[in-house]
Formats: structure tokens, sequence, C-alpha cells
């Protein structure tokens, strides 16, 4: 699904920074995945902001002509090519996850990129979420579509929290080795739920735009 050149490099370059300021590409793919799975996306500044943590120079870096900036576009096409498609990005990303009962550590490092772009688009959601409460309401049949999606999204977000933070929720849970014995199913459930969400920001986006246009 990504490219491997363009994957290498930005490995490469984000293994150079330092280590208080470290993302892994993992991360980053998660953190692309998050931003893409919302109706809005302003930019690449946004990726270059998660990833520089305040580093100008590495802000300069990502947002002016060069190879690192070149592979991170690279990558970003590759995953909204992905979610335009409709792909189960988990699978085509972590293979080997299916034979496993728990999360790799590049698994962990996706997850955790996704939820921070949750959190910094967690207004825009908020406002979409409502949006669909809302074309419930207007249906005459009085659908609850929205609300099942809404209903899938929080257990996405719990699942993607479980998964970011594995040997918590093992300490946590009331039977660890049950959690274990789930993983496979928790992790085929998650890369759908993912699918969907990134296919109702692209609905949610065209309804925007036709919004849009209709008050011009």
């Amino acid at each position: 699904m990504l490219n491997q050149q363009s994957s290498d490099v930005f490995k490469n370059y984000l293994a150079s920074q330092s280590e208080t300021n470290q993302v892994s590409l993992d991360q980053v793919i998660g953190y692309m995945s998050g931003l893409l799975a919302c109706s809005e996306f302003f930019g690449e500044s946004e990726l270059a902001n998660y990833i520089a943590d305040n580093d100008e120079a590495v802000f300069n870096t990502l947002m002016t002509e060069s190879e690192p900036r070149d592979a991170m576009i690279e990558l970003l096409d590759n995953v909204t090519e992905a979610q335009v498609e409709q792909k189960k990005i988990l699978a085509e990303l972590y293979p080997n996850e299916v034979n496993s009962n728990e999360p790799s550590q590049a698994l962990q490092d996706f997850c955790s990129g996704y939820i921070a772009a949750y959190i910094v688009n967690q207004d825009i959601w908020h406002s979409d979420l409502q949006f669909l409460l809302k074309a419930d309401e207007q249906q005459e049949n009085e659908s609850e579509d929205g609300q099942l999606f809404i209903d899938n999204f929080e257990a996405t977000l719990d699942l993607l929290t479980t998964f970011a933070m594995w040997d918590q929720a093992l300490a946590n849970h009331p039977e660890p080795e049950k959690l274990g014995e789930g993983f496979v199913t928790f992790f085929n459930a998650l890369d759908e739920s993912l699918s969907e969400i990134a296919t109702m920001a692209l609905m949610l986006e065209d309804e925007k735009l036709a919004m849009l246009e209709q008050d011009q």
C-alpha cells in the first residue's frame, strides 16, 4: 500500500530527529489516517506540526521543497488512495497481526497517531456527529443510521485506545487473558470500523460542499 522508497526515506528522516521530538513512521501513518478520516483536512501543515513538535527547522523542512517533504506527500497520497478505495488499512499495513494475541509496537504507534489526529479535529468531529443526529431526525421513518454510526465511532475510539495502551489495558482488565484471546477479533473489527469512518468522512465532505454551493 505504501511506496517503499518513500517509506524508507521518511523513516530515516524521522529517526534522524532528536529523541525528544521523535515520532515513528507508524505514528505518522496513523496520524495521516486520522486526519483523512475527518471531513475537513486543512493541509500538510497539520502533519508538519505533529512531526516537528515545535522544532522550527523540522517544520520548515517539511513545508518547503525537500526529499523528506516529497516522501511525506507520497505517503499521504498512498493513505488517501487506500481510504478512497475502502481498503482495510490495518490488514494492509500489519498483516502479521492476524496470527497474534497482542498488538505489535508498530500497530500501537499507528493507533496513538490516529488518536492524536482525532484530538486535533475533535471540534469538527463533534459538529459532524451532531449533523448525523439531525439527519436522523429529518428522516420520515425516524432513521437511526446516524446514531448507529456514532455508537460505532465511540467504540472505535475505545479500541484504538486499548491497542495504543495495551499494557495498561491488560493491567486494568478483570480477565486479561480474555483480551489476548479476542485480539484478532478486535483487530478485524477495528479495521472494518476505520474503513467505514473514512467512507463516512468522504460522504460528509460531499454533503458540506453541496450545502456550500446551495448557499452561494
